[in-house]
């Protein structure tokens, strides 16, 4: 075994993550069919409920491949790790990969997921090399307290993790935006020198390709389940934390001003946040509880206007990433404050056509709202334009990717 790290240690880095990125795909390629045996075997299927997007009864438990691929992965990358921040990592998975499975074996409550959340980030947040030391001058702060910092990492990892949960809502959805996600911050490691976050993103990707290929199938469909949303969300926030923790001198070497990476790193994480954060609002509007349980989600909404999962979960990953690069983009010629307003512009223009979308009286009560306080001509014109954007959608879409 010493042998082998040795000659990683003589390989290239690229040829490293070739290696990885392989080993990460195989494992999980080659689990799942195992897998599957079991949960057939066992029954041990997801059963279809009056919120859910599918019909029949579904395999889940994908995500233990997740589990396997990246405990091996570390083993094998464990070289680059200068700052000895791998075990933290294997603990802290290892945790939420015993919640995610017993959650999706016999439903926890949300106050124990949210503990052994807690938990784990504790884990990681013991390394000095993931405090975000400040905040380069955003919103006119630069150093923050050390307390400050911890709490708010904390908060940002609770937050993406159960964002990303949130989103696993239709076939391919959680598979494509994780892909994308973990792609870009792969990207950025690279160019930043960050090998060992740069090696552990392409980890994320490999085994979430492998994974797509039997969750869009139908013959060998399976969910990836809390256990695998679980892990990949917190492999997303702890990505997102050292991305935030790095010096600005390393944002000088991908282009991004270092008063920009929080707004960065939103844009990255643009569509599980900005979903949650319009769910959370649209149900305080209906009078509902913030964390009640219905189809308000954005893709249940393209689902619910015609469009299939596949297609639904396409739209929401390119646009994911046409936000980032307009994003990344903008952060080169703009300040702070004129980036901060064209991710707002962004956000605002989101929320309206997912407003306009979401046409169903029964499940959404601004409807009613909505007829209440306008006149019954901008209710035609409203009309009008919905009607235009879905027709839209479902041309393009239709003819290009069914």
């Amino acid at each position: 075994m010493e042998k082998l790290f040795e000659i990683l240690k003589s390989v290239e880095l690229e040829g490293v993550a070739i290696f990885v990125f392989i080993a990460s795909f195989l494992s999980t390629f080659i689990l799942i069919p195992k897998l599957l045996g079991i949960i057939h075997f066992k029954n041990l299927m997801d059963h279809p409920d009056e919120r859910s997007s599918h019909k029949e009864k579904t395999p889940t438990l994908g995500g233990v491949t997740f589990f396997i691929s990246i405990v091996f992965a570390l083993f094998i990358i464990h070289s680059f790790d200068y700052d000895g921040s791998a075990l933290n990592i294997i603990m802290a998975i290892l945790i939420l990969f015993f919640v995610g499975l017993k959650d999706d074996l016999m439903v926890l409550s949300a106050q124990t997921k949210l503990w052994a959340q807690l938990i784990s980030i504790s884990f990681v947040l013991i390394m000095p090399e993931l405090w975000i030391n400040g905040f380069s001058g955003f919103l006119g702060i630069h150093e923050v307290p050390l307390l400050f910092s911890i709490l708010m990492s904390y908060f940002i990892m609770v937050f993406i993790i159960n964002a990303y949960n949130l989103i696993d809502g239709i076939d391919g959805l959680a598979g494509m935006l994780g892909i994308l996600i973990l792609g870009i911050y792969a990207i950025l490691f690279y160019l930043s020198g960050s090998n060992f976050y740069f090696l552990l993103s392409v980890t994320g990707v490999g085994f979430l390709i492998a994974f797509l290929r039997y969750n869009l199938s139908k013959n060998q469909r399976i969910f990836m389940g809390d256990t695998g949303s679980l892990i990949v969300g917190f492999l997303i926030a702890i990505l997102t934390i050292r991305f935030l923790a790095m010096p600005d001198a390393s944002y000088e070497q991908i282009w991004i001003k270092p008063i920009n990476k929080f707004l960065i790193a939103l844009s990255i994480t643009f569509f599980p946040i900005v979903d949650v954060i319009r769910v959370i609002l649209m149900r305080l509007l209906n009078e509902r509880g913030p964390f009640s349980p219905d189809r308000c989600h954005m893709h249940h909404i393209l689902v619910d206007r015609g469009l299939i999962h596949k297609t639904a979960s396409i739209t929401l990953t390119i646009c994911g990433g046409i936000i980032f690069l307009i994003m990344y983009v903008c952060n080169i010629y703009l300040n702070s404050w004129g980036l901060t307003s064209v991710f707002i512009g962004i956000y605002l223009l989101t929320f309206s056509v997912l407003l306009l979308l979401d046409y169903d009286e029964n499940a959404s009560g601004y409807r009613k709202r909505f007829k209440a306080i306008f006149p019954r001509s901008i209710q035609k014109f409203e009309f009008r334009i919905r009607k235009k954007i879905i027709l839209l959608l479902k041309k393009f879409f239709y003819r290009n990717m069914l």
